[in-house]
């Protein structure tokens, strides 16, 4: 049910990155939201549920987005391997922690989409579209971070409740 639950949330996020957030970018871009979600899913739930997550979040952008369904979802893969950065426990808080995989994935997501366009035969300006896409989406990225990390958060202790008085 769990799965199900993180489907539904992912594919509703990405639905409303794709139509409602491209009609108000901040700072000249969209920020990732589906990519925001699975990283705070894979903070506050674990490895374990990443990793059938975030294929699943990598599966809702290629669906929804303009790029190939293979691109988003290898493009996806950073944040299996950044998540490993929980284990460390690197930081006091979950949500500090969330806030640096959200800025890092972000960034890594957006270079393997460079990449992906470089490969196809587009011709990229690396340090214009670092810093015109790359760096303000992980920026935004990170400021929708905090309400996307409580509904994570809240519903998994809504769950944690529950099972704990069964």
């Amino acid at each position: 049910m769990k799965y199900v639950l993180a489907a539904l949330l992912l594919m509703t996020t990405a639905l409303v990155q794709a139509s409602f957030m491209p009609a108000f970018p901040v700072f000249g871009v969209v920020p990732n939201l589906v990519l925001a979600v699975a990283v705070c899913w894979t903070v506050v739930r674990g490895q374990q549920e990443a990793m059938i997550v975030v294929p699943i979040a990598g599966l809702c952008l290629g669906l929804v987005g303009s790029r190939p369904l293979g691109v988003a979802l290898l493009a996806t893969t950073p944040v299996l391997l950044l998540s490993e950065l929980r284990a460390l426990r690197l930081t006091p808080s979950d949500f500090l922690l969330t806030v640096v995989i959200v800025f890092l994935s972000s960034m890594l997501y957006e270079m393997v989409l460079l990449v992906a366009l470089r490969l196809q035969g587009e011709t990229v300006g690396w340090f214009a579209a670092f810093l015109r896409v790359v760096l303000p989406t992980a920026i935004v990225s990170v400021l929708f971070t905090p309400p996307l990390y409580w509904l994570v958060w809240s519903r998994s202790e809504v769950l944690r409740r529950v099972r704990a008085f069964a």
